[in-house]
């Protein structure tokens, strides 16, 4: 039997937490809008970009529109 790992998710309050490199969700009313690689944050004014994998073009997530989850396997 092969053991499968399932990713779970740590939601992001403070975005000074995440770095480059990190997988993340941005979620509005608990739909995932967008998934990928964090490529930079600026916490103080609470965005972070990030390069989508699902549409492939980087986006500017900003915490009064979505909420930010950490994604690890």
């Amino acid at each position: 039997m092969t053991a499968i790992a399932t990713p779970t998710t740590a939601r992001i309050l403070d975005l000074g937490a995440l770095s480059a490199g990190t997988v993340v969700e941005a979620r509005r009313k608990n739909e995932v809008h967008y998934r990928g690689c964090v490529e930079d944050a600026a916490p103080g004014l609470g965005v972070v970009w990030i390069r989508d994998d699902l549409a492939g073009h980087r986006a500017l997530l900003h915490l009064d529109e979505y909420s930010i989850w950490r994604i690890s396997a």
